[in-house]
C-alpha cells in the first residue's frame, strides 16, 4: 500500500502562490492551487501555511567518522542530524579509519550507509595513500566505485610535484580535485587567524595570504592539467577576488565556503573557546562581507556545513592541541535562516541554489523539482518556530557547536524524503 503526505498551502522559495502538494508513494502525484486538494486520501496532512517548502538541501563537506572514528561520529547520527536541517544528500570525506583511499574501503563505507543512512551518501576518494601527502592513491578503483571528487579532507597538499603529476594522472578520469588553498609552511603552528583577538590570546595566527597563495597555484595546476577543480572552504576576502577574476576564463572551477564563515569572526573566539577554532580560521568582519557577497553574486558556488565531530574530550583540551571543527548539520538550515536569510543578507532562492541546486550539479545529479510527477524530496520549514539546541535535542552523537544551550530562530518541521516522512 502506498503512503500518502498532504501538504497544504505550501509557499516556494520562487515566491510563486500558495499550493497544496500531494505524495504518493514517494513521488509528487499532484499540485494545485491552496486549498483545492482533498485530505481524504492522506495519511498525513501539513499544513504549511506561514511556512516554506524548499528542495532537499545537499552538502558537498561533511566528515562522518566511520568506520574507525565511531567515537566522534556515526552514520547513523550523522544523517539523523542532516534530516534535521534540512539536508538529504551528503558527501561523505574521506577521513575514516582507515581512509577512503582504495576500493575496498568505500565498499566497506557504502555497505554501512545502505543499512544506516537515512538520507543519500555519495564517498569522495582519498588524494593521496593513507592521506599522507606522499603517495598517489589509486583513482582508477575509485573511480570505479562512483567517486567524482578526489580530496585529502581538510588536508592541504604541500608536494607540488605530486599533486601536478596526480592531476596529469587523472586528466581523462572526469575526476574532480577538492583542494584547500593554503601554503602549510606559513600555516603549520598557527591556531587562529592573526589579529586583535590572537594578539591578546597569544596566540600565532594563520595569515590570510597563506590561502591565497595557495589558492593562485592549485588554480594555475588545474588549468595546466585540464581538471576540474573545486576549492573547499574559502575564508578571506582576497580568495574570493581571485575566484571572480578566475572562474570567467577557467572551465570547471568552483568554490564552496563552510557555514561558520558566513556567521562568526576570529573575535568569536573570546577567552579560548575551542568550539570556534576551525580550520581554515575564523577570519575578519570583512572577510565575511565579502565571502556572502561571493555567495549572492554566484562566485561562490555552494555553502557546506563542514561537519566535523570531535569528542568532548579533545574539545577541553589547550586552545593550541584541541582539534578544529565544529558540528553544523543539526543547525544548518535554522542558522542559515537566523544570520542569513531573516537579517536580508542573503535571499531563499540563492540559499536554494548555493544549498541544493549547485551542490548537486557538482556531484552530476539532477536538482530537486518541487513539481507534479517527480520523486519527493523536499523541507517543510517554519520561520517563526524555534530550535532549541541541547543535549536532547541534538541528533549527532558529538556536541563541540557555539549553538549548545542556545536557541535558533526558525525549525525544520518537517522533511518527506521519498516514501519517508520525518516531523520534528
Amino acid at each position: 500500500m502506498k503512503t500518502s503526505v498532504l501538504i497544504r498551502n505550501a509557499r516556494m522559495a520562487s515566491g510563486s502562490c500558495p499550493a497544496d502538494i500531494l505524495i504518493s508513494g514517494g513521488v509528487i502525484s499532484g499540485k494545485a492551487p491552496a486549498g483545492t486538494l482533498s485530505a481524504d486520501s492522506a495519511e498525513t496532512v501539513i499544513d504549511a501555511a506561514g511556512k516554506l517548502v524548499l528542495p532537499g538541501l545537499f552538502d558537498i563537506h561533511a566528515h562522518l567518522c566511520q568506520p574507525g572514528r565511531e567515537d566522534k561520529e556515526r552514520i547513523a547520527t550523522a544523517t539523523a542530524a542532516a534530516l534535521h536541517g534540512g539536508v538529504t544528500g551528503l558527501m561523505a570525506m574521506p577521513d575514516t579509519a582507515p581512509v577512503m583511499d582504495n576500493a575496498a574501503q568505500i565498499t566497506t563505507f557504502m555497505e554501512i550507509c545502505r543499512t544506516d543512512a537515512l538520507v543519500d551518501v555519495i564517498p569522495s576518494g582519498c588524494l593521496t595513500k593513507g592521506d599522507g601527502g606522499e603517495e598517489q592513491a589509486s583513482y582508477d578503483s575509485l573511480r570505479a566505485k562512483g567517486v567524482r571528487f578526489i580530496t585529502d579532507g581538510d588536508r592541504a597538499p604541500d608536494n607540488m610535484l605530486l599533486l601536478y603529476r596526480a592531476m596529469q594522472y587523472a586528466s581523462n578520469l572526469n575526476l574532480t580535485f577538492a583542494l584547500r588553498g593554503d601554503v602549510p609552511a606559513l600555516t603549520a603552528r598557527a591556531a587562529m587567524h592573526p589579529g586583535t583577538t590572537s594578539y591578546r590570546l597569544g596566540l600565532t595566527g594563520s595569515p590570510s595570504c597563506a590561502e591565497e597563495i595557495g589558492l593562485e597555484t592549485i588554480i594555475r595546476l588545474s588549468v595546466d592539467t585540464g581538471n576540474s577543480l573545486h576549492v573547499q572552504t574559502v575564508s578571506t576576502a582576497g580568495s574570493a577576488d581571485i575566484l571572480r577574476r578566475c572562474k570567467p576564463e577557467t572551465a570547471g572551477l568552483s568554490a564552496e565556503v563552510s557555514l561558520h564563515h558566513l556567521l562568526f569572526t576570529h573575535e568569536d573566539v573570546g577567552c579560548y573557546d575551542t568550539n570556534y577554532k576551525t580550520v581554515p580560521p575564523l577570519r575578519d568582519r570583512k572577510d565575511v562581507d565579502a565571502l556572502i557577497e561571493a555567495v549572492n553574486d554566484g562566485t561562490i558556488d555552494c555553502i557546506v556545513s563542514d561537519h566535523t565531530p570531535c569528542t568532548p574530550f579533545s574539545k577541553l583540551q589547550d586552545f593550541v592541541v584541541a582539534p578544529q571543527g565544529m558540528i553544523s548539520l543539526d543547525t544548518f538550515l535554522p542558522a542559515i535562516y537566523q544570520y542569513l536569510v531573516k537579517t536580508g543578507r542573503m535571499s531563499w532562492e540563492t540559499v536554494v541554489r548555493a544549498c541544493s541546486d549547485a551542490p548537486r550539479r557538482l556531484m552530476g545529479l539532477p536538482p530537486v523539482s518541487l513539481e507534479e510527477g517527480v520523486p519527493a524530496n523536499l523541507v517543510v520549514f517554519d520561520p517563526e518556530g524555534e530550535t532549541p539546541v541541547t543535549d536532547e535535542t541534538l541528533r549527532s552523537r558529538a556536541r563541540n557547536t557555539p549553538f549548545l544551550g542556545k536557541t535558533l530562530q526558525g525549525k525544520v518541521e518537517a522533511v518527506v524524503f521519498g516514501e519517508q516522512t520525518y516531523l520534528f
